[in-house]
């Protein structure tokens, strides 16, 4: 004699079922996030990078600057460099490429609240301090979270060599330059600094 079939699923089935499909979506969460914790990572990176390219490019323009002098207006020789906490002003010997041939004035400095510009124009000793709004300016963020420039050396020959926070109207330029740049990142700030020495001796 048969046994009538029953129509469903026996509990050993059911718990069978429920434990593989448990599997399968803890496996698929750790892979979500591991993938997640990569792309988060690889982004982290990029905007370092960002970061380190930029010092990078400022350190570039710093190496290239030229001691040209400058006369005050009280007959005094300067040299043709100003520099603050948060940004420089100074010639460089251009490479001619994308730029103008011989002596370019550079400034490297704030735009605004985040944003970072290179500013240049061909030298001219009489303008060394004209405003920025003369020179072309080429923007480097819209991220900047902090800019800082030191600069390390004598002002005169009578004096010992220190870091300063600013560098104007000096005899000499500085032996070198430490710049901190914070940029804005997708989790905090990112932070890149360098220590420049200057051709100017």
């Amino acid at each position: 004699m048969r046994r009538p079939r029953r129509d469903g699923f026996t509990l050993l089935e059911v718990l069978v079922a429920i434990s593989l499909v448990a599997a399968l979506i803890v496996t698929l969460a750790g892979g979500l996030r591991l993938g997640t914790r990569a792309w988060e990572s690889a982004r982290v990176g990029a905007e370092l990078d960002d970061a380190n390219t930029m010092v990078r490019a400022i350190a570039g323009q710093l190496e290239r600057a030229f001691a040209a002098k400058r006369r005050l207006d009280d007959g005094l020789s300067v040299v043709a460099f100003a520099g603050d906490a948060d940004g420089c002003r100074f010639v460089t010997l251009s490479e001619g490429t994308a730029n103008w041939g011989g002596l370019v004035t550079t400034e490297i400095g704030r735009d605004g609240a985040q944003g970072l510009d290179v500013w240049t124009k061909v030298y001219r000793e009489d303008d060394f301090a004209a405003a920025r709004e003369s020179m072309r300016a080429t923007r480097l963020t819209d991220r900047l979270e902090g800019l800082s420039f030191a600069y390390y050396g004598e002002t005169a020959t009578d004096q010992k060599p220190q870091w300063r926070d600013a560098w104007r109207n000096a005899e000499k330029g500085p032996r070198l330059v430490r710049l901190t740049l914070r940029l804005r990142g997708a989790r905090g700030a990112l932070e890149s600094d360098a220590t420049i020495a200057l051709p100017m001796q």
